[in-house]
């Protein structure tokens, strides 16, 4: 009987009928799945500590909200530079759509269209805060995975152990030295783009190895392949070596088999998953911000070896699995990922790409199939307590670096305030009146509230994210500094400011007193917030009174609404 299919990623690709003939062109053997279509105890287990490590950057975030007194600014990471870059699209594409560059005082081109930040964008549009239309996707992210795993795992091991123990690898599998992108959790602290599009791509292995099986459902591998691509571009280029490198093994196994309408899954699934490719590429040429982007980025590499070592104890485990003749499409496709993953990562080391890094992300799906079949293809069915010895094995590579890779998170959150993950009150209470406020224009600021602003209030800033800031940026960074800590001062400071094309000047609770008395000539108004203070610049000199514009409540508001353009001046 027809099992129900279900919506999410990886249901979608689980429940389905074993297949009705063999395979034309591979040597099949069928491994059933489990009985049951439900979780089992273990599974749920597996489910539970995912999506509670997922949480664990929230909770350090509103752990130190509590304790020092700070105000979550509601993005999820260890690095807020990107989230907010993220929080930046979603805030403009409320309002256009189509997201551009807030990291730049004037105007640029809207050109970005992704699925995620579209959705998140209509949320806010609708009135909710953007960075909970943002944060709303976690449980989305962390269930599609789950799921796409369990279904990749349950078509590539046989039995329930070897399947739980692929299941903690893919998971969980980290050493010390584990760079993030290697440990499938850390993408889930704010990375939930690159999580999903991981979802999506093993939902395209699971769809693809079903429909050369049976012919049924030939449409979701290219249209899973097309999301995951578009989400992640790094995922689309993995995902189309893996079919391509499969696929040609199959070819020169059983030539005779190939036809035309053999060929038409992998040509069309290619073709999907590359038009994204080819969008990026356009963007990366046509628009100036993401040529930048990309440039600045490609630095962000580390070494061969960097990346190998932490990876070593499953490299040397998973090498067992090669010596054994793979049976069916997926078990190909597993031992290709490998090295389709040191394909692309040496496409983004040389230039073509950027950062590098993400080339690694679920590496270790592949490597944990691998491991625990080439294990298990070993003698050592004589060995006393060798159930024991698997798990002791299976909790050495996935508890201590899991472990260690959370303990280390909390240096980098507590540190993060004055700007991104946790800001004073009253800084808060000034990003709310720039988010509120009619006047149009873009704001000058330190970098770590320069970073935040576009998140924060949906205006275009002078400083912030570097890597899409026009050239020249360290030095409009180091002015700006000077500018906030009193160094700059007198018509030289007025001079700068007004060069900038900002309409407001934002000085956080470490800037200097005297800024007051240096843009008094040039400020339409001054608006205090307790240890911060807002200038709105206007060139013709002071023609308000300074006021003291007083926003009571210390914390964001779930619910916002905006009607106006505030991008440029």
């Amino acid at each position: 009987m027809r099992r129900t299919r279900v919506q999410t990623v990886g249901l979608l690709v689980d429940r389905v009928p074993p297949a009705a003939a063999p395979q034309q062109a591979w040597s099949v053997t069928r491994r059933p799945a489990s009985a049951g279509s439900g979780l089992d105890g273990f599974e749920l287990l597996a489910l539970a500590a995912f999506a509670a490590v997922s949480m664990w950057v929230v909770f350090l975030d509103l752990r130190q909200d509590a304790l020092r007194g700070l105000v979550w600014t509601g993005i999820d990471g260890e690095f807020p530079v990107d989230q907010m870059q993220y929080l930046a699209w979603v805030q403009d594409a409320s309002r256009h759509l189509l997201a551009s560059d807030l990291f730049w005082p004037r105007s640029s081109a809207g050109d970005y269209l992704q699925p995620m930040v579209a959705l998140s964008g209509g949320l806010a549009a609708l009135g909710v805060a953007p960075w909970l239309a943002l944060l709303v996707w976690k449980p989305v992210a962390v269930g599609a995975m789950f799921y796409a795993l369990r279904a990749f795992y349950r078509r590539v091991l046989p039995g329930a152990p070897q399947r739980r123990a692929g299941l903690a690898l893919g998971l969980f599998a980290a050493t010390w030295g584990t760079l993030g992108d290697e440990w499938i959790p850390f993408v889930s602290w704010g990375y939930l783009y690159g999580l999903v599009a991981l979802a999506a791509v093993l939902g395209a292995l699971v769809a693809y190895d079903r429909t050369r099986r049976d012919g049924r459902g030939a449409w979701w591998a290219p249209a899973l392949g097309w999301l995951g691509s578009w989400l992640h571009p790094w995922q689309g280029e993995l995902l189309i070596l893996v079919v391509v490198g499969a696929e040609l093994l199959g070819l020169r196994r059983s030539p005779t088999h190939r036809s035309g309408r053999r060929l038409a899954l992998p040509a069309a699934t290619v073709c999907a998953t590359a038009l994204p490719l080819a969008y990026y590429a356009i963007l990366q040429y046509s628009d100036p911000a993401w040529g930048r982007g990309d440039v600045a980025t490609r630095h962000h590499a580390w070494s061969l070896g960097s990346a190998v070592w932490p990876l070593a104890p499953l490299l040397i485990a998973a090498a067992l699995a090669y010596r054994r003749r793979p049976a069916g499409f997926l078990a190909v496709a597993t031992r290709v990922w490998p090295l389709a993953t040191l394909a692309v990562w040496a496409l983004s080391t040389s230039g073509l790409g950027a950062t590098p890094l993400h080339a690694w992300l679920g590496i270790t799906i592949p490597l944990g199939a691998l491991a625990v079949e080439g294990i298990a293809g070993l003698r050592w069915s004589h060995v006393p307590g060798r159930r024991a010895l698997a798990v002791l094995a299976v909790a050495s590579v996935t508890v201590p670096g899991s472990i260690h890779l959370m303990s280390a998170a909390p240096a980098y959150v507590n540190s993060a305030n004055h700007g991104q993950n946790l800001i004073t009150s009253s800084e808060n209470r000034a990003f709310r009146y720039l988010a509120l406020a009619p006047q149009a224009g873009a704001v000058l600021s330190s970098y770590y509230l320069g970073d935040a602003v576009p998140g924060e209030t949906g205006r275009r800033t002078y400083v912030g994210d570097y890597r899409w800031s026009v050239a020249g940026y360290s030095a409009r960074e180091r002015t700006t500094l000077r500018l906030l800590d009193g160094r700059l001062t007198g018509g030289r400071a007025r001079a700068f400011v007004l060069s900038t094309a900002a309409r407001f000047v934002l000085a956080g609770c470490t800037s200097t007193t005297g800024l007051s008395q240096t843009l008094q000539a040039i400020t339409r108004a001054k608006h205090r917030f307790g240890c911060a203070s807002v200038y709105e610049i206007g060139a013709r000199g002071r023609t308000a009174r300074i006021a003291d514009l007083d926003v009571t409540s210390g914390r964001s508001p779930m619910f916002r609404f905006r009607d106006r353009d505030r991008g440029t001046a």
